[in-house]
């Protein structure tokens, strides 16, 4: 079954709302085996919302139609959808009775403009909404099925799950396209795209059913694995196969699976390797200690951190050779040492990690280029440290500063545990 979902509403438009409800919408689709080809976005003007209502139901199944349904003149749904199917509209009498002693009880005036929220395509269910006075309308017409629901995320959502799901899973139950659609995500650090799609290469050319998408991602990469099968079981055990094709193909540039954060998989490490850890920060500005204590738990193995941005307090507070900053300059290979040394000197940590750098706009040289960055670790079997020239605006340097300094804490932790 393919499928359309339509979002209608000027706000969406204009970024005045985020459409989440596509985003939801297509997530509970895929629960049931139906795929969403298409997503519009239309505005509330009459002649553009039918031309997607045309353009949609001539080349989807089913269309979720989602906004437009309430009581005021720019509420249009309905009404194109009936004019678009050559359908009358009708009053549900049950809803415009409810809609009455709705605003009786409320003590609000009741105007004739809400009973628009009664009316209904022949044929078609009105789905009732315990959160709003707009209710959700379901209409099968020969093979197509048109949902329509209203736009507040909370009532969407309801009328989605316990209204529309059943009945697409009713009417799916038994035929070919019955399946279920199952995702999983594998997150890959160290290898960029290109690099990671020219060594999967072998297995994106010949694939299928799982089907396998590279996403990039800030500093790292995801591959999500799609898998359509009669049942969760089998679709798990296809995206169990590819994934383990993928992990020979990437070995430990794959860190994580579907959620799970850098961070959260340095810390499964630390804890298994009982290592405490501190960091001492220079440009980053204490955005790696912001990700790491963003762990529960972290305080079993997170000691505490330094951000030194002034040359002085790297000095009164890491103990860094005043003369190597003189001589090289606070960033240097020399002073990331220096403050790893001096970070788990104070600490007591077993490991430290320190970050020093430029991260622009201005500041830059040309031997010292903006984004150039020196990360440096330091614990009981020795100091490493690495340059690296990092591009992008100031939080994207500063993120990716971050994001490299737990690879490389990861990778030391993974050669420790070898």
């Amino acid at each position: 079954m393919k499928a359309e979902i339509l979002t209608v509403g000027t706000e969406l438009l204009m970024g005045q709302t985020v459409n989440t409800n596509a985003a939801e919408i297509a997530q509970m689709l895929a629960e049931v085996g139906v795929g969403v080809y298409y997503q519009t976005i239309v505005g509330d003007n009459p002649e553009r919302l039918e031309q997607a209502v045309q353009t949609a139901v001539s080349r989807a199944d089913l269309l979720v139609a989602c906004g437009g349904l309430g009581p005021t003149e720019d509420d249009l749904t309905r009404e194109t959808v009936a004019q678009v199917l050559e359908t009358p509209l009708k009053r549900d009498e049950g809803w415009a009775r409810r809609l009455v002693e709705l605003f009786e009880r409320r003590g609000r005036p009741f105007g004739k403009n809400n009973l628009r929220q009664a009316m209904v395509p022949e044929g078609g269910i009105l789905l009732e909404n315990p959160n709003g006075t707009a209710p959700g309308i379901y209409l099968e017409r020969g093979d197509l099925t048109v949902v329509l629901l209203p736009g507040p995320p909370h009532e969407m959502r309801a009328l989605m799950r316990e209204e529309v799901m059943p009945r697409l899973a009713l009417g799916l139950a038994g035929t070919q396209r019955s399946a279920v659609l199952v995702s999983k995500m594998l997150r890959v650090v160290g290898v960029g795209e290109s690099r990671a799609v020219e060594l999967l290469e072998p297995i994106l050319a010949s694939q299928s059913n799982p089907t396998i998408a590279p996403l990039a991602k800030l500093a790292e990469v995801h591959l999500r694995i799609t898998a359509s099968a009669p049942d969760g079981a089998e679709a798990e055990r296809l995206i169990a196969q590819a994934s383990e094709q993928i992990r020979a193909k990437l070995g430990d540039a794959v860190y994580g699976e579907d959620e799970t954060t850098l961070e959260q998989a340095v810390g499964e490490l630390l804890k298994q390797q009982k290592q405490t850890l501190t960091v001492a920060e220079s440009c980053t500005g204490g955005l790696l200690s912001h990700r790491l204590t963003n762990v529960p738990g972290s305080s079993g193995y997170y000691v505490g951190g330094v951000v030194a941005y002034s040359n002085a307090f790297k000095i009164a507070a890491l103990s860094v050779d005043d003369e190597v900053i003189e001589r090289e300059g606070a960033v240097s290979d020399t002073v990331a040492t220096g403050m790893a040394r001096g970070a788990r000197s104070a600490s007591g940590a077993d490991i430290a990690v320190a970050i020093t750098g430029i991260a622009g706009p201005g500041g830059g040289s040309a031997e010292k280029p903006v984004g150039l960055t020196f990360i440096a670790l330091a614990d009981d079997s020795g100091e490493v440290c690495r340059r690296y020239e990092f591009w992008g605006g100031r939080e994207q340097i500063k993120a990716r500063a971050a994001q490299s300094a737990l690879e490389l804490l990861r990778r030391h932790l993974l050669n420790r545990g070898e």
